[in-house]
């Protein structure tokens, strides 16, 4: 494989009309490229003509992602006469440029693998500088719908509708539900998201068909292995996660809040909870239907948290005071977070704190928005879930890569780079 190529004196001319404040320049200037070429070296053979420079070709791909052409087919024509997209790459001679069956070659030589590994670099060094901080994170999947026709090719000759197996031109696609009423044919994207910087941390591709809630454990696991010097205190997310082993797992294997919304489906809109009953929202109601009134928590007692009478506060009107307590105090109960980690967990549901972290789970529905709208995620044109992984973690490594590039021209000093 080539490197560092010499400039020709066509593209040296050329370079010295390249602004320095070219957004793709400053993206592309801002990395420390050199940890592709250990990770790629047993790729290539050392025998026969040497292949482009993996860096430029992925420098090139992401052109894609960035929004500066539209496909491999336009990327290779465009390599062939517009001398900044040939610069940027690193492309040095513009009658050796590759064609766009280079770059699939290229997908394919690597591997889904490898460009994983790629995107884990990224991340590593958006979080050496500051820009990931990961002490609070959300967790959320968006759906991709597959570049195959969804209803497949018939093998039969039955005329309508019949039960026999039909052909699909992917056939790692699968039907999948978002709502009751939205359905697809393609692939799952399972995101843990930075909450501050909107960025993922983690993302896990995965057919149509698969359920939000067991890949909650992976994401956080394969995120503290990749990262082990980030602190992760809370995790916000959907119904879709609410599990008690998500919750055990969370608070107990790793000491992270959780922040999920309950999943009230098959019951009814509240969920009884000893003598009192636990609304969607967190509120706890007495008997009566009153919301009882959060006393704090109780330390010397394993933090039960306090809950009592709001008509005993005159907080409410209620015809039942006198025979639910004859103490002028009013009735008391005792909720025990440790044993009841779904329900209540360690920062109870209802409170203001749990309210606002709960809503941090919108960064991954931003983080999903962005990436569909401005680095192609949903402008899916290729088969297969190895093919499927590569493209989101080409779509994810932009978005990323963009975010560092603006820090840069913002006046972020440069740094020295460990690539972990």
């Amino acid at each position: 494989m080539k490197k560092d190529n010499q400039l020709s004196f066509a593209t040296y001319e050329a370079s010295l009309k390249l602004s320095s404040n070219d957004p793709i320049k400053q993206i592309f200037d801002s990395i420390d490229w050199s940890f592709i070429y250990p990770l790629v070296k047993d790729k290539y053979s050392d025998t026969g003509r040497a292949g482009f420079d993996p860096v430029s070709l992925f420098k090139a791909q992401l052109l894609i992602y960035l929004g500066e052409v539209k496909s491999d087919r336009s990327l290779a024509s465009s390599l062939n006469f517009n001398t900044r997209h040939c610069l940027l790459c690193g492309f040095n001679n513009f009658l050796d440029t590759p064609t766009h069956g280079v770059f699939s070659q290229f997908r394919k030589r690597l591997g889904e693998e490898t460009f994983y590994h790629i995107f884990r670099k990224i991340i590593a060094q958006a979080i050496v500088l500051n820009i990931i901080k990961g002490e609070s994170v959300a967790i959320d999947s968006t759906h991709i719908t597959a570049y195959s026709n969804s209803y497949g090719k018939k093998t039969c000759n039955c005329k309508g509708k019949c039960q026999h197996k039909r052909v699909y031109s992917d056939p790692d696609a699968k039907w999948g539900a978002k709502s009751e009423e939205h359905y697809f044919f393609g692939y799952k994207v399972h995101m843990l998201v930075d909450r501050k910087s909107g960025l993922p941390l983690e993302v896990i591709v995965t057919s149509g068909e698969k359920g939000d809630g067991p890949y909650l454990k992976p994401l956080v696991e394969q995120t503290k292995e990749n990262h082990p010097h980030l602190e992760i205190k809370n995790v916000s997310a959907d119904a879709a996660y609410d599990s008690y082993e998500n919750y055990r797992f969370l608070t107990r294997d790793y000491k992270i809040n959780p922040f999920i919304a309950l999943n009230t489906r098959g019951v009814d809109e509240s969920i009884p909870f000893g003598e009192l009953t636990l609304t969607p929202d967190g509120k706890y109601l007495c008997i009566a239907g009153h919301q009882t009134i959060n006393w704090g928590k109780d330390e010397s007692r394993n933090n039960r948290l306090k809950l009592r009478c709001p008509a005993a506060l005159g907080k409410a009107n209620c015809l039942f005071r006198d025979l639910c307590s004859s103490s002028s105090y009013g009735r008391t109960f005792y909720v025990y977070p440790d044993k009841e980690l779904r329900l209540v967990g360690p920062v109870p549901r209802g409170t203001v704190e749990w309210k606002l972290n709960y809503n941090n789970r919108s960064a991954a529905e931003r983080a999903n928005s962005e990436l569909k709208g401005e680095h192609k995620l949903d402008n899916l044109r290729v088969r297969g879930l190895k093919n499927v992984k590569i493209h989101t973690y080409f779509s994810s490594t932009a978005q990323v890569l963009k975010r560092i590039g603006r820090a840069f021209s913002e006046g972020l000093p440069e740094l020295e780079y460990a690539a972990t």
